[in-house]
Parts: C-alpha cells; structure tokens; sequence
C-alpha cells in the first residue's frame, strides 16, 4: 500500500488539486492540517483525503511524524510525502515511487536542482545550496536539495529513522539518519513550481538555525572538507 502524507497550513486554495493529484497515485491520502485557521480540513476531506488535524501549529517536521505514525498504522509498504502548498508537481509521483518499487533506492528526493532551479527566488536558491553542501558533508552522500519536501520513503526507512525536529530542520536531519543508518538514497529531477504569493518556507532565521543543527551533526574529522 502506497500512503501519501501532506503536511498543510492554511492551504484551503491549494489543497484540493494536491490531494487528487497524488490521489491518482496513492491508495490512500492523509493530511495533517497543523492547526490551520482556514478550510483546509473541511476541503481536504471533502475530496477524499482522511485528515489528521493538530489543535495548534507545531511545525512541518512535527506534522509530517504524526502522518508518517499514521501510514504506519495502516500498514503502508511506501510513503510519498508532497508539501500541501502548490509547490510540487503531482503528476510527478511516479518519478519518485519508481525507485522505491525497482529496489534500486531506500529513500528517493525530489531535487528541483536536478531540473531547472530559476523559478526560485535566488536567496533562497543560495540557501538551499548551502544547506545542501552542509548535509552532503554531514551524511557522506552528495546531495543537491536537501529542502524539498517532495519524496517517497520505503517502511523499512521509517522504521529506522526517526527525526526529532519539529521545524524545517526535519528535512536535513532525516536524510542524515538514513544515510548513516546504511540506506540507499536517490536524488531524481522535479519541476520547480513558486508561487511568489504564497511564499512561506524556510526563512533567513530558519535556514540559518538549519545550518547550525546541521553543521553540529558533522563529525568532527570532516569539518573543513569539501
């Protein structure tokens, strides 16, 4: 069974294209409203998504634990997480279950750096690659987009890796635990879809305290390396 998990904060005119987009692709979709004030449960449910709702905002790394802790419940043999937001393409679902289902990968990331990056804002474009050489360094494993939340994850990830973040930190620290737990990590290419409306993600405060928890994570003999 293929479990979508869609973490969402006040996404009400985004959510329903989301949910029957990877709907198309997963037997079943869940997704945690993290205390959002607008429609986004009443509207996520009513195109056919089972929704997980928190009281108050918690964080993307904390909404994505209670939905994985839900697929897992349900027996999912496979996760495919997809920010609630606009931001990733569903029809390209496929692309990051197919690694997973050939055994060729453990854990697969959407990388818009593997496509083309220019629709990101260029701050946020240097962001991301600074992150993403931090967590290169720190897991042993070259890493391009280290931030997307577009990604699918075999059981046998989930069983094993469980990051403590509740914030933005979630993405860097669970790519780390897996490739130190030994498990196989692919990067494939996505589109990079911003919509300079609805902006949000990782901030100048986020990303730096992103690059902070990830930097002490480095062990000590690699700092310094490139």
């Amino acid at each position: 069974m293929i479990i979508c998990v869609i973490p969402s904060f006040n996404e009400e005119s985004t959510i329903a294209e989301v949910v029957r987009g990877v709907g198309r692709h997963c037997d079943r979709v869940i997704v945690i409203d993290d205390g959002s004030t607008d429609a986004t449960s009443k509207i996520a449910r009513l195109h056919g998504a089972d929704v997980l709702r928190h009281p108050f905002r918690i964080g993307v790394g904390g909404a994505l634990s209670t939905g994985f802790e839900a697929a897992m419940r349900l027996g999912a043999e496979a996760v495919l997480t997809i920010d609630g937001d606009g931001q990733h393409d569903p029809n390209e679902a496929p692309r990051l279950l197919k690694p997973l289902s050939s055994g060729e990968a453990d854990l697969v990331i959407g990388s818009r750096f593997l496509g083309d990056p220019s629709a990101m804002p260029l701050h946020k474009r240097i962001g991301n690659m600074a992150i993403s050489a931090l967590t290169s360094i720190a897991s042993g494993i070259r890493i391009t987009d280290s931030q997307s939340g577009y990604r699918a994850y075999s059981r046998a990830v989930l069983e094993a890796v469980r990051h403590s973040s509740f914030g933005y930190g979630w993405a860097s620290e669970s790519i780390i635990l897996a490739a130190r737990g030994g498990f196989r990590i692919v990067e494939v290419p996505i589109r990079t879809i911003y919509h300079a409306k609805r902006a949000r993600g990782a901030g100048v405060i986020d990303g730096t305290k992103i690059a902070y928890d990830t930097l002490k994570r480095i062990p000590r003999k690699n700092r310094g390396k490139r």
